[in-house]
Order: structure tokens, then sequence, then C-alpha cells
């Protein structure tokens, strides 16, 4: 059933809960106070001049006793003042005019609500823009690409209770403040009321009466304001519920929550609720829309918009406060220059280099590393004029500068909005100091004997909780509503978890650069601690390894992890394997231990590497883990989960899966003593062999037992052109094998051979062309991978070494530009994505999905290739 029409002169007589009679044809009336209000609602009769033509209003008979007539045009829309006087004791007036006499609004109300808005839309009326087009997405995930025009029109034609939910930097404020904004351009509905939560005074327990307060409304008039909220008159933009002291309290949110639902919820309300996740997880999805507020996507002009408009705040910002405390080594990264003249005329080259690296470096989409982004291009040019571009391509920073170049800005926005008792020691340089404790807490184990977080603020902050308990408490109260902080329920209190996984894995993995303490704990200890760490692949795999720039695992590192290991910690045994795959064996003081039962070395990649009887054990999880070109032998693995695990152009020699869970795939290998035994999958096929070779008499897969349940009899194994040494009889055995179903796409005869030029260069390019996406023949396309992953591990005898295949890449479009010891495909950004990138990036797939598919610059590169197997 679609919605009624807003009635302004009903929900008015709701709200003072008076009758509402016909007066005239095209009019209704009610008396309040002596006076009598005659709501106008004829389209026809839209300015004070049409209703002085129309007498059957303005000459219809009153009561004695009404003192004062008011004529509420319903449709009118001023060019000028709001209120006509008509005759003695006769007005005409717009609906907001009204409004403001009958619900009683204090004389300040106007100034009051334009002040807060002006207030809100400082930090980008200070830059001279508008506000920028962000995006709103709802539950569904649809987008809407202009979230504030979108959130106007949704206030001003529906109903409902909706929580604007949004991380620190993503423009909550703004947004809210830019609707209201737009509303109060409308004189003809409804009523928007802005109010910051932030402003709420610190005390125990809050009421409705202390929020109205904030806006001058106090007794009656707060009631009152209730019932016009929830007859539709009034719309009520509360901001900032994150802001209001103690997030970490949980009780106080889930009272505040509960007051707002309750005391304001019908169906005709129409309240606008801002914070972030935390909140929003104590939200009754039945009471409440939720809107997510994100970045404009990244390839748009609106996300261009918003990067300049970031610049200029920052440039702005860096001219206004000079040089902020930071520890050396933020320092080193983006320097502390303030922004020059040189840098200001730079901007549109500095905007479009930020956009050329976003999509490689800044890993969450938020107003912290665009600002990181920036601060690193004007730390370059300012002063010392480090290029940003050269003619290899452009500079491009590591990811774990760039994240820490994000955290820095968080804390200066948290360094602003401290209460003054704690703003000298609530410095930028202490944030970062507490925050890198806090990283190692909320990544560490279960059951760890570490110091609580409340336990690191008075000596990471340097305050004496005795002798300055009100500035503890300031300090303590502004960590729990940090930007990049969310609180959960744990055992003896507070406990932080970060918004941001790749922030967190960057401040962990400062705690290896930094030889520090902990708490109670030692520096041993605390690298023990860190390399412990759960749920911190991105530390591992990505960010020290970029740290190492391609020297040695420090002795340091790899003594903390035979520590943890041999304790039993699981998590330092997949860390450990994570940082094998980011930083290869020969960084690596010593082979790697085997895995623990219940290591989980998931979603990585092994690229390159020689693997042996290293990988062998039971009980642990390699699920979404890729091996590509690398040479694995001598390997038993019992009742691991191997789903949607892929070999791809490997030489697997002697290894044995016995009960291990799948999908596994394996494309483009050579396989030789290769023994899988009682697969069970959810998927199918359990086994996917593609472009493979079964070398010998000593391959086998064997099904004793059903590998989809009981109820379903299906082949384990398929095949697509694929051969073998033996008739399909001798590889294939069991009871629930179903052989004579999965015979097709294996053929017996001599074994396939391509040349080994073809060989090489289909083994070199699959580190840039992951394997298939479910059941499409797209491949995936990395835009750059790390060199040294360039010729290692298992390719053809004779074949070259990094140096002679990097030159043979160059030669068709590739390139180092860029992060140091990377290569780049010309499809990349970094490099300027030209057409004959993306045409090459064409001709390289079609060669990989059929070799008879060779482009002219496949020709050219296998030619180069076969003079090195002549």
């Amino acid at each position: 059933m679609e919605k009624s029409e807003f009635d302004v002169a009903i929900a008015i007589a709701q709200t003072l809960r008076v009758s509402l009679d016909d007066f005239a044809p095209g009019a209704r009336a009610i008396e309040w106070e002596g006076e009598l209000w005659i709501f106008v609602n004829d389209p026809s009769i839209s300015t004070p001049e049409d209703l002085k033509r129309t007498p059957s209003i303005t000459q219809a008979s009153l009561k004695e006793s009404v003192v004062a007539i008011h004529y509420v045009l319903v449709d009118w829309i001023p060019t000028g003042q709001e209120r006509v006087t008509l005759g003695l004791g006769r007005t005409a007036e717009t609906v907001r005019m009204a409004l403001r006499k009958l619900l009683d609004l204090p004389s300040t109300f106007d100034a009051s609500q334009e002040g807060l808005i002006k207030e809100a839309l400082e930090p980008i009326s200070a830059l001279g823009i508008a506000p920028v087009q962000m995006t709103l997405v709802d539950q569904s995930g649809e987008r809407k690409p202009n979230a504030a025009d979108t959130l106007a029109q949704h206030v001003g034609s529906d109903a409902g209770m909706v929580f604007i939910e949004a991380e620190a930097g993503k423009g909550k404020t703004v947004l809210l403040a830019s609707a209201a904004q737009t509303l109060r351009t409308d004189k003809r509905g409804k009523l928007p009321v802005f109010i910051p939560l932030r402003r709420l005074p610190l005390t125990a327990g809050i009421g409705w009466d202390s929020i109205t307060q904030l806006i001058g409304i106090v007794g009656e008039g707060s009631d009152r304001l209730v019932r016009a909220i929830k007859s539709g008159l009034v719309s009520v933009f509360l901001d900032g519920i994150d802001e209001v002291a103690g997030r970490y309290d949980k009780n106080l949110i889930r009272d505040l929550l509960e007051l707002i639902t309750q005391r304001l919820g019908s169906q005709d309300s129409m309240v606008i609720l801002s914070g972030r996740r935390t909140e929003a997880r104590h939200l009754d999805s039945s009471d409440w829309t939720i809107l997510s507020v994100d970045l404009p996507e990244a390839a748009s002009a609106d996300f261009k918009a918003y990067v300049g408009a970031v610049f200029d705040g920052l440039v702005s910002q860096s001219k206004a406060t000079g040089a902020i405390e930071l520890p050396q080594e933020y320092e080193d990264l983006i320097g502390t220059r303030p922004a020059d003249e040189q840098v200001v005329r730079e901007r549109d080259d500095i905007v479009d280099w930020i956009l050329g690296v976003f999509p490689d470096v800044a890993k969450e989409p938020s107003l912290f590393f665009v600002q990181g982004l920036a601060a690193i291009a004007i730390g370059r040019r300012a002063g010392n004029r480090a290029p940003l571009r050269n003619d290899n391509g452009i500079f491009v920073p590591r990811v774990w500068d760039v994240c820490l170049s994000a955290a820095v800005f968080a804390c200066i926005r948290e360094a602003s909005k401290v209460d003054s008792i704690a703003a000298q020691e609530y410095s930028v340089k202490n944030q970062m100091r507490v925050l890198q404790g806090l990283a190692a807490l909320s990544s560490s184990p279960p059951g760890t004997i570490a110091p609580t977080p409340n336990e690191l603020v008075p000596g990471a902050f340097e305050v004496d909780p005795v002798n300055s308990p009100e500035v503890l408490v300031a300090i303590t109260r502004q960590n729990a509503k940090h930007a990049l902080l969310y609180a959960t329920e744990a055992a003896g209190g507070y406990r932080p978890q970060f918004l941001s996984d790749w922030i967190r894995c960057a401040l962990l993995a400062q705690t290896f650069r930094a030889n520090s303490s902990l708490g109670h704990m030692g520096p041993e200890e605390t690298l023990e601690l860190a390399a412990s760490a759960e749920q911190a692949k991105y530390t591992f795999e990505s960010l020290l390894p970029s740290a190492l720039n391609d020297d040695d695992v420090v002795d340091r590192w790899r003594q903390a992890f035979d520590r943890a290991i041999a304790a039993g910690r699981e998590s330092a045994s997949a860390n450990l394997w994570f940082l094998r795959a980011g930083v290869g064996d020969e960084r690596l003081s010593a082979p790697v231990h085997p895995p623990l039962p219940l290591a989980e070395i998931t979603d990585v990649e092994f690229s390159g590497f020689v693997i042996n009887d290293e990988l062998s054990g039971s009980d642990f999880l390699l699920d979404g883990t890729r091996f590509v070109n690398s040479s694995i032998s001598n390997v038993r693995l019992k009742d691991v989960s191997l789903r949607d695990v892929s070999f791809e152009n490997c030489v697997i020699t002697n290894i044995e899966l016995l009960d291990c869970e799948g999908p596994i795939s394996f494309e483009g290998c050579n396989l030789n003593e290769v023994k899988i035994t009682n697969t069970r999958s959810k998927k199918k096929p359990a086994l996917k062999f593609s472009d493979c070779t079964f070398i010998g008499n000593k391959n086998s897969l064997t099904q004793d037992v059903a590998t989809y349940g009981e109820s379903d009899y299906g082949p384990p194994a398929v095949f697509e052109e694929c051969v073998s040494d033996v008739d399909i009889d001798q590889l294939i055995y069991g009871e629930w094998s179903a052989k004579e179903n999965a015979a097709r796409g294996i053929s017996t005869r001599s074994v396939k051979t391509s040349s080994d030029a073809e060989a090489c260069l289909r083994r070199a390019l699959r580190a840039f062309f992951p394997s298939h996406i479910g059941d499409s023949k797209a491949l995936q396309a990395r835009r750059y991978i790390r060199l040294s992953a360039l010729g290692r591990g298992s390719m053809p005898a004779g074949a070259p070494g990094q140096e002679e295949l990097q030159q043979i890449f160059e030669s068709v479009g590739f390139t180092t530009g860029g992060r140091s010891n990377h290569l780049y495909a010309p499809w990349s950004s970094v490099v300027g994505a030209s057409k004959s990138g993306m045409e090459l990036r064409t001709e390289l797939i079609d060669f990989l999905r059929d070799g008879t598919q060779r482009g002219p610059a496949v020709d050219q590169m296998i030619s180069r290739l076969e003079g090195h197997f002549s």
C-alpha cells in the first residue's frame, strides 16, 4: 500500500492535542490559546496575493473569542519574508513560521540551528568547497551515489528510524548536517532539527530532557517536541552517538538507544541517528533501517573531488599548525616540513598520483588512508623535492608506510577531540605508542598472560594515576572513542579491537622493528607475543617482508618464532609459514617447522618454492592456499583441510594426501608417485585435474568412502585435457571412485610435452594470472608481483634466472617502476594502464588458456627464451 502524502495540519493537531475542523473549502483550522490557525491546502492558493482573492476563506465568519488569525499557506514558497500582514490581527505565513510559534520554539532556535550546522560543516566550508558526494549503501548492498541528496529525499518523503553507520573520517556529521541544511530551505513541510550528541554532559544517566536542552528546549517544550516527532511534523537528526562519553560502556549506549527508540518511535516518526559499527550492533533491525556511508567509487569523478578536498584541507592544516610531534620513524615517513607554494602548485599532479597508487596501497577506503598518501606526497615534495614519478613509472610507497601514515592522521584527529586537561599528554606520539601495544594485545591468543589495556595507559602517556586522576580519566575516555578502535566485551573489562586489520597488522609489525616492552613483559617476551599473534597474516605475508626490503629475517625475530612454536602456539606456526611465503626461503635463517595441529595456514600463495617434508603433518588447515611454479616432494598430509587449495604449474613428486578435505585443484602439473586417498568434499568435484601429466605407474587416486555423503555417488575426480603413462584402471581405485564416469578428459598416450621455452613462459606468467574463479574461464590479472618470485622454484632445466627473465618481460612492456623490488604489468595504473597494456593482458590470457594462441608479444618472449634451451 502506498504511503499517503504528509498532511501538516493533521500532524500539528496531533502534536498539540486539539481538534482539526473544516473551516472553508480548501481550508481547515485549529484554535490554540485564543488564536485561530487556518491551514490553506488548496494548491491554487500558494501566495498571500492568491489568498486575498479568495473571500470564501478571508471573509468567513469567526468566533468572537478569536483574538488573532493566522493563515498558513501550505504551498507557499516565499522569496523573501515568511510572514505578511493582511490586516489588523491577520497574517499569512509559511508552514515553517507557524511551526516555530505553535511548537513554542525559543527565539534563539533558528540562530542556534544555523550555528550548529555551520560548525558541523566547518571542515569543508573552510576550504570553500561543497560537500563531497559520499555514497550510501543499504542493507541489501545497493549503492546510492549521492548520500546527502538521497538522505534529504528520504527524510522529506518517508518515515522511519534510520541509523547512519560509518567509522571515523567517513563524513557522518557532514552528511547529517548537509541533509538538515537542505531541508531547512524548504519552508513548506517538516521541520528539521539537528542535535550533536557529543555536547551531552558527562553524567551517569542521559534523558530526553538533557538532549533537547542542547538546543534550548526544556520542560513542556521537550514533551511537545516528542509529539511533533512522532506525528511526523519534525525530522530529528541526532549526530554522533559514538561521541557520547564512554563508548566502551555498553549499558550507557544501550540505554540511549532504547530511549530514542521507545520515546521517539512511531509509524510517522523520522529519526536520523549516526554512529559507528559498535553502536549499530545494539540496534533492533525491526525498528531501524541501517545505511552505511562509504567513499565514492575509486574510479569516479566524485572520488577525485574527494581526494582534492582532502589534499586542500591537509595543506591548510599544515600551514596553520606547523610541525606535529612524531616519533622519528614517522618523521622519516611523512616529513616535518609544512606544505610550501611549490606543493600547492603541484596539487593536480599530487591528486593524480594518489589516484594512481590508491588501488595498490590504500587497504581501506577511508579518509585516513587518503590523508596518509597526501602527507607522504607532501613530505617528498616539500623541501627535498623527491620525485613522485620517474622514467620507469611512479613512486609507490610501501603498504606498511601508508598504513602507519593513516594511523598518524587518525591520532591527529583524536588529539583535537580530547578534553583540554589531557591535551598535552594525548599527543600523536603517545597515542601511537599505546596503539602499538593495543595491537599486540588485541591479536594475542586466548589465555595469554599479558597486561590489560588500561595497564598500558599510564606508561604510554606518562601519566601518574595517583596524582593526575582527571588526566587519566580523560585519556581513557578518549581511547574508548578512538577513531581506530571499537570495544568488545572481555573478562575483566574493556578490550579494544581495531576497525582496520591492515592498521592493526602494521602496528603489530612495528613491534618487530622496535626493541620495546609491553607493560611487565620484557622485549623478548613482547616479541614472542607478537610472533604468536592471531589473524595477523597481513603482518607476516606482506608488511614485514616489505620492511626487510630483501634483507634476511632478523635472528631475534626467528628466535621468537622458535620459542612460540616450541610452546605449542599454532598461531606462531602459521605466522612463520606466512613469513616464508612473503620473504622466500633464501631470507630465512633456518628451515621452517612443520605445521602444528590446528595451525591455519590459509589464503596464502607459495610461488616458486621448493617444498619438502617440512609441510608434512596432520589436523591443520591449508584452505585457500595456492602453490604456483613450485616443486613439492616427500610430503605426507593426514586429515588436513585442503578446501579450495590449488596447485598450478607445479612438479609434484612422492606426496600422499590421506583423509583430507577438498575441493583441491591441479592445473598444468606434472605428478609422479602421488597418492590421494579418501578425499571428502562438500563441493564438486573433490579433485580437479586440468592439463596435468601423470608420470610413471605409482600414482593412485583411491576412494573407499563416500566423497560427498552416503546418498551421493559421484566421481571424486574429474579431468580436463590430462594424459597418463598408465591406463585409467591403474590410476583410479576404490568402490566409491565411480571410475566409469571419471575417464573422460584423460587419455593414455606418450606423455604430452611442450617446448621448454613455452613451459618456462607459462610458469613465469602464472604468478601474474592466478587460477580460474569458480566455473568461469576468466583469469585474474595481477598488477604486480615481487621480483624475487620471478624464476624461482620449478622451472625447466636451463631456464634463465631472475635478471634475464626480467629483461624478457620488460621487452614487452613490464617495468620495475613503482615500489622497489617489484615487477609491474603494463595494465597496472601505476604505469599508466595503457590501451596496449590491456591488449597485452588479453594476449597473455589467451596463451595461458590455449598454448596454440600465440600473439606477437608471446612469440617474441618465447623466441628469446628458446636461446636458453638450444
